[in-house]
Protein backbone atom coordinates (compact mmCIF):
# COMPACT_ATOMS: atom_id res chain seq x y z
CA UNK A 1 0.00 0.00 0.00
CA UNK A 2 1.72 3.36 -1.03
CA UNK A 3 1.82 6.48 1.29
CA UNK A 4 -0.87 7.87 -0.60
CA UNK A 5 -3.40 4.77 -0.28
CA UNK A 6 -3.53 4.71 3.17
CA UNK A 7 -3.91 8.46 3.55
CA UNK A 8 -6.77 7.97 1.50
CA UNK A 9 -8.23 4.84 3.33
CA UNK A 10 -8.22 7.33 6.23
CA UNK A 11 -9.83 10.39 5.56
CA UNK A 12 -13.53 10.76 4.78
CA UNK A 13 -16.47 9.77 6.58
CA UNK A 14 -18.01 6.19 6.93
CA UNK A 15 -21.39 5.00 5.18
CA UNK A 16 -23.79 5.47 7.63
CA UNK A 17 -22.22 8.03 9.42
CA UNK A 18 -23.39 9.60 5.74
CA UNK A 19 -26.86 8.26 5.62
CA UNK A 20 -27.40 9.50 9.32
CA UNK A 21 -26.06 12.84 8.66
CA UNK A 22 -28.42 13.43 5.53
CA UNK A 23 -31.27 12.36 7.57
CA UNK A 24 -30.31 14.46 10.39
CA UNK A 25 -29.99 17.68 7.39
CA UNK A 26 -33.27 16.54 5.62
CA UNK A 27 -36.14 14.73 7.66
CA UNK A 28 -34.94 15.96 11.34
CA UNK A 29 -34.49 19.53 9.88
CA UNK A 30 -37.73 19.42 8.32
CA UNK A 31 -39.76 18.12 11.90
CA UNK A 32 -37.35 21.16 13.14
CA UNK A 33 -38.89 23.88 10.74
CA UNK A 34 -42.09 22.80 10.78
CA UNK A 35 -42.30 22.37 14.89
CA UNK A 36 -40.99 26.10 15.05
CA UNK A 37 -43.28 27.42 12.33
CA UNK A 38 -46.22 25.48 14.73
CA UNK A 39 -45.05 27.22 17.60
CA UNK A 40 -43.94 30.92 16.05
CA UNK A 41 -46.55 31.56 13.09
CA UNK A 42 -49.94 33.05 13.54
CA UNK A 43 -52.68 30.74 12.29
CA UNK A 44 -54.15 27.47 12.81
CA UNK A 45 -51.48 24.62 12.94
CA UNK A 46 -54.40 22.12 12.70
CA UNK A 47 -54.96 23.66 9.02
CA UNK A 48 -55.02 21.14 6.47
CA UNK A 49 -51.71 21.33 4.77
CA UNK A 50 -50.11 22.70 8.06
CA UNK A 51 -47.00 22.52 10.36
CA UNK A 52 -48.68 19.46 12.30
CA UNK A 53 -49.70 17.61 9.26
CA UNK A 54 -46.54 18.45 7.74
CA UNK A 55 -45.34 17.26 10.54
CA UNK A 56 -46.89 13.73 10.76
CA UNK A 57 -45.98 13.47 6.81
CA UNK A 58 -42.71 14.18 6.92
CA UNK A 59 -42.15 12.15 10.08
CA UNK A 60 -43.93 8.93 8.15
CA UNK A 61 -41.89 8.95 4.90
CA UNK A 62 -38.43 10.18 6.32
CA UNK A 63 -38.64 7.67 8.36
CA UNK A 64 -39.87 4.91 6.11
CA UNK A 65 -37.20 6.14 3.87
CA UNK A 66 -34.13 5.30 6.29
CA UNK A 67 -35.37 2.12 7.46
CA UNK A 68 -36.05 1.09 3.81
CA UNK A 69 -32.32 2.41 2.84
CA UNK A 70 -30.84 0.53 5.72
CA UNK A 71 -32.61 -2.38 5.12
CA UNK A 72 -31.72 -2.50 1.61
CA UNK A 73 -27.64 -1.12 2.34
CA UNK A 74 -27.14 -2.88 5.77
CA UNK A 75 -27.52 -6.65 3.83
CA UNK A 76 -25.79 -5.91 0.49
CA UNK A 77 -23.01 -3.96 2.03
CA UNK A 78 -19.96 -6.69 2.32
CA UNK A 79 -20.72 -8.33 -1.23
CA UNK A 80 -19.28 -6.03 -3.81
CA UNK A 81 -21.70 -8.49 -6.09
CA UNK A 82 -24.63 -7.36 -4.39
CA UNK A 83 -23.42 -3.65 -3.11
CA UNK A 84 -23.57 -3.07 -6.97
CA UNK A 85 -27.40 -4.21 -7.60
CA UNK A 86 -28.15 -2.19 -4.04
CA UNK A 87 -26.14 0.71 -5.31
CA UNK A 88 -28.30 0.58 -8.75
CA UNK A 89 -31.51 0.44 -7.08
CA UNK A 90 -30.82 2.77 -4.12
CA UNK A 91 -29.83 5.13 -6.96
CA UNK A 92 -33.34 4.90 -8.56
CA UNK A 93 -35.06 5.43 -5.36
CA UNK A 94 -33.12 8.63 -4.85
CA UNK A 95 -34.38 9.83 -8.66
CA UNK A 96 -38.32 8.18 -8.19
CA UNK A 97 -38.25 10.04 -5.11
CA UNK A 98 -37.22 13.41 -6.01
CA UNK A 99 -40.84 14.96 -5.68
CA UNK A 100 -40.63 14.02 -1.95
CA UNK A 101 -37.72 15.97 -1.47
CA UNK A 102 -40.10 17.66 1.98
CA UNK A 103 -39.19 14.55 3.92
CA UNK A 104 -35.54 13.76 2.95
CA UNK A 105 -36.37 10.52 0.73
CA UNK A 106 -34.24 11.29 -2.13
CA UNK A 107 -30.99 12.47 0.18
CA UNK A 108 -31.17 9.44 2.45
CA UNK A 109 -31.74 7.23 -0.90
CA UNK A 110 -28.86 8.80 -2.32
CA UNK A 111 -26.70 8.74 0.29
CA UNK A 112 -27.41 5.23 0.80
CA UNK A 113 -26.35 4.39 -3.28
CA UNK A 114 -23.14 6.70 -2.47
CA UNK A 115 -22.17 3.75 0.36
CA UNK A 116 -22.59 0.51 -1.72
CA UNK A 117 -21.16 2.27 -4.82
CA UNK A 118 -17.82 2.76 -2.88
CA UNK A 119 -18.01 6.12 -2.75
CA UNK A 120 -17.19 6.35 1.27
CA UNK A 121 -14.27 5.35 3.59
CA UNK A 122 -14.33 1.57 4.31
CA UNK A 123 -15.87 0.65 0.93
CA UNK A 124 -15.03 -1.11 -2.25
CA UNK A 125 -15.63 1.49 -5.36
CA UNK A 126 -17.59 0.18 -7.79
CA UNK A 127 -17.17 0.68 -11.54
CA UNK A 128 -19.48 1.19 -14.54
CA UNK A 129 -23.11 2.09 -13.78
CA UNK A 130 -23.62 1.29 -10.28
CA UNK A 131 -21.27 4.03 -9.41
CA UNK A 132 -22.87 6.12 -11.90
CA UNK A 133 -25.81 5.62 -9.61
CA UNK A 134 -23.88 6.11 -6.87
CA UNK A 135 -22.58 9.42 -8.06
CA UNK A 136 -26.24 10.69 -9.09
CA UNK A 137 -27.15 9.19 -5.61
CA UNK A 138 -24.50 11.75 -3.88
CA UNK A 139 -25.28 14.61 -6.01
CA UNK A 140 -29.04 14.13 -5.02
CA UNK A 141 -27.91 13.88 -1.30
CA UNK A 142 -26.46 17.29 -1.55
CA UNK A 143 -29.01 19.27 -3.17
CA UNK A 144 -31.87 18.11 -1.59
CA UNK A 145 -29.34 18.86 1.86
CA UNK A 146 -28.97 22.47 0.38
CA UNK A 147 -32.84 22.59 -0.81
CA UNK A 148 -34.32 21.77 2.52
CA UNK A 149 -33.00 24.87 4.51
CA UNK A 150 -33.60 27.25 1.98
CA UNK A 151 -36.91 26.02 0.82
CA UNK A 152 -37.92 25.94 4.69
CA UNK A 153 -36.40 29.46 5.66
CA UNK A 154 -38.15 31.39 2.89
CA UNK A 155 -41.25 29.57 3.91
CA UNK A 156 -41.19 30.21 7.58
CA UNK A 157 -39.97 33.95 6.30
CA UNK A 158 -43.12 34.96 4.01
CA UNK A 159 -45.43 33.16 7.00
CA UNK A 160 -46.67 30.53 3.65
CA UNK A 161 -45.83 27.67 6.32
Amino acid sequence: MSASTAVAARRGITGPVLVGTVFLLTTVAGLAFQAAAAVFLDGDPYRAQGPVESLKNIALFGGISLIVALAIALPLRRDPAKARIGAIALGSLALVTLPFFWCGAPAIFGAAAAWLAGLVKGTQPQTGVARGFGIVGLVVAALVVVATPVLYIASFVSGTN
